[in-house]
C-alpha cells in the first residue's frame, strides 16, 4: 500500500468518518513500515501517546519507539474501526494487530486502541493516542 499523507486523504468526496478510517489504516501502515516522517504527518501539535497506566509522551518519543521496535515489523494493520464526531473533534477506537519477527519466532501483538483526532486547516491530525491491553 502506498502510504497517503493526511493532507491527501482529506477529501471532499469522503465523510468525515471515512476520511478517519483512511487516516488509520494508513497511519499503521506507516508504523508498520517504520516511516515516521508519514506518520509525524499524521500528528497535530501537542500529541501525546498513552499506555494505560503509563505517562504521556510526546511525538518525538512516539517516533522515537517507532524505531526502537524489536526485530521485523511484517505488518500493522486495524480493524474493528468506530468512529464519533462532533464538530472539529473525533474519537476513532478499534483494535490493532502487529505482526513482528523477533529472533527467528513470529510475535503478534494485538491491543485495542483509542484515538482522539482534531480538524485542522489541513485536514484530520492526531492528538492524543491511547492503546490498550487486550484479553
Amino acid at each position: 500500500m502506498r502510504i497517503k499523507s493526511a493532507d491527501e486523504l482529506s477529501s471532499a468526496s469522503m465523510t468525515d468518518a471515512e476520511q478517519l478510517i483512511a487516516i488509520s489504516k494508513h497511519l499503521a501502515a506507516a508504523i508498520g513500515g517504520r516511516d515516521v516522517a508519514a506518520v509525524r504527518g499524521f500528528l497535530s501539535a501537542g500529541f501525546a501517546q498513552r499506555s494505560a497506566g503509563g505517562p504521556a509522551i510526546g511525538a518525538d518519543a512516539f517516533l522515537d519507539g517507532i524505531m526502537k521496535i524489536p526485530g521485523d515489523i511484517l505488518f500493522v494493520k486495524v480493524d474493528q474501526l468506530t468512529v464519533d464526531v462532533t464538530g472539529d473533534h473525533a474519537v476513532v477506537t478499534g483494535m490493532q494487530q502487529a505482526q513482528l519477527k523477533i529472533d527467528g519466532a513470529v510475535v503478534i501483538d494485538r491491543r485495542a486502541f483509542v484515538d482522539w483526532f482534531v480538524r485542522e486547516a489541513s485536514g484530520w491530525k492526531l492528538r492524543l493516542a491511547v492503546d490498550l491491553p487486550y484479553g
